[in-house]
C-alpha cells in the first residue's frame, strides 16, 4: 500500500509538471500614453502641449504564459482554467510550432514599431499636418527600374500626394496594370518617372514598393517589453492629445485597444476580454473597443465601465468629446 501510494503521488507529480500545448492569457498591466514609465515618457514629442493634461489614456496589454512551445505546465493550466479572467488558447493558433523564441520576439517588436509608425502618421494627418510618403524599398522589377530608396512621392499623374491617405485615394483612381507618371523629391530635386503599376490579389493598384513616413515633427516612444500592434489606437490618441488643442481624457481614466493604420482605421486585436479586465482593475471608467471585436466584447463588459465601440480615430475622438461633455449615453456599444 505504501509503495502504491508513493507511486501514485509520484505519477501525479510528473503528470502535473508535464508541459501542455496551450497559451494562457491573463489581464496584463496598462500604461498611460500621456504619462511616464520607469522615468521615461511613453510618447515624446518636440513640441509643447497647448493645454494641461488632466486625465489618462491607457493602453492595455495581455500577460502570456507558455509562449515557448510546451512551457505551460498542467498546474498553471488548471489555475487558468478555473479563473474566469484568464483564457486558454491552443498554441498553434497563435504561433507556428517550429518558430524560435528569437523569431517570435523579433516579430512582436517589428509589429510594435510598425504600429507606432502608423499611429504617428495617422495622428499627424488627423491634426492636419502633412506626412511625407517615402520609398523604403522598391520590390518589383518595374519599381526597381525607376525608384531609389529615399525618394519621396510628391504626385501621381500630376495630382499632389499630401499624405498616405491621399496616396491611397489617388491609386484607387488608377487601373491596375496601367502606366502612370509619378512625381518624386529625390535629394531635393524634382523628378518625374513613368511606372507600370501592379495588381494585388484583391485587385488594388500597387506601386511595388514599401514605404516609410517622413514626419514633420519628431516623435519617440519610451515603451519597453511590450510587443505587437494592438496599442496603435491609444498611441495615436496620445499623440493627438499632446499636439492638438483638446485635453482628450478631460480628467477621466480612459483605456482602450486596437490596431491603427496610417489612414486612422482601428482594427481587431486579441485578448480583448483580458484587456477590459485589466483596464477596470487600473481604474478605467471608459474603454474604447474596436468594432471588429464586438462579438467578443458583448456580454463581457466589466460592471461599472463604459465600453464604446470605435472603427476609426475620428470615432474615438468624437467619443471622448461626448464623454467630456457628460453626454455619452448615445455612443455606440457592442
Amino acid at each position: 500500500m505504501v509503495a502504491g501510494f508513493a507511486a501514485t503521488i509520484g505519477a501525479g507529480s510528473i503528470l502535473f509538471s508535464l508541459p501542455v500545448p496551450y497559451l494562457l492569457e491573463t489581464p496584463g498591466p496598462t500604461f498611460d500614453t500621456l504619462g511616464s514609465a520607469d522615468g521615461q515618457e511613453l510618447i515624446q514629442v518636440d513640441q509643447a502641449s497647448s493645454h494641461e493634461v488632466t486625465g489618462e489614456l491607457r493602453l492595455t496589454t495581455v500577460g502570456a504564459y507558455g509562449t515557448d512551445p510546451g512551457s505551460l505546465g498542467l498546474v498553471r493550466l488548471a489555475e487558468g482554467y478555473f479563473n474566469a479572467d484568464d483564457a486558454l488558447i491552443p498554441y498553434d493558433l497563435i504561433y507556428p510550432r517550429d518558430s524560435t523564441a528569437e523569431e517570435r520576439e523579433n516579430q512582436s517588436a517589428a509589429e510594435m514599431t510598425s504600429s507606432q509608425d502608423a499611429a504617428s502618421a495617422a495622428a499627424l494627418e488627423y491634426l492636419g499636418m502633412r506626412v511625407g510618403v517615402g520609398i523604403d524599398q522598391p520590390q518589383t522589377d518595374a519599381a526597381k527600374a525607376v525608384f531609389r530608396q529615399g525618394d519621396e512621392l510628391t504626385s501621381i499623374n500630376g495630382q499632389p500626394v499630401e499624405g498616405f491617405a491621399s496616396l491611397k485615394r489617388l491609386l484607387e483612381e488608377v487601373e491596375p496594370g496601367s502606366e502612370i507618371e509619378v512625381g518624386l523629391d529625390r535629394d531635393g530635386e524634382a523628378v518625374n518617372v513613368d511606372l507600370k503599376t501592379g495588381r494585388s490579389e484583391d485587385g488594388r493598384t500597387l506601386l511595388g514598393v514599401t514605404v516609410v513616413f517622413n514626419l514633420p515633427i519628431e516623435i519617440k516612444f519610451g515603451v519597453e517589453d511590450i510587443g505587437g500592434p494592438s496599442a496603435g489606437s491609444m498611441f495615436a490618441l496620445g499623440i493627438i492629445d499632446k499636439l492638438g488643442p483638446d485635453d482628450l481624457a478631460g480628467g477621466r481614466v480612459i483605456a482602450g485597444t486596437g490596431t491603427v493604420d496610417a489612414e486612422g482605421a482601428i482594427g481587431a486585436i486579441g485578448g480583448i476580454r483580458q484587456k477590459m479586465i485589466g483596464a477596470k482593475r487600473d481604474g478605467a471608467e471608459v474603454f474604447l473597443a474596436p468594432a471588429a471585436n464586438c462579438d467578443e466584447v458583448s456580454g463581457h463588459e466589466p460592471p461599472g465601465m463604459e465600453v464604446v465601440k470605435v472603427s476609426s480615430l475620428d470615432d474615438a475622438v468624437r467619443a471622448l468629446a461626448a464623454v467630456r461633455s457628460g453626454d455619452s449615453a448615445a455612443l455606440p456599444r457592442c
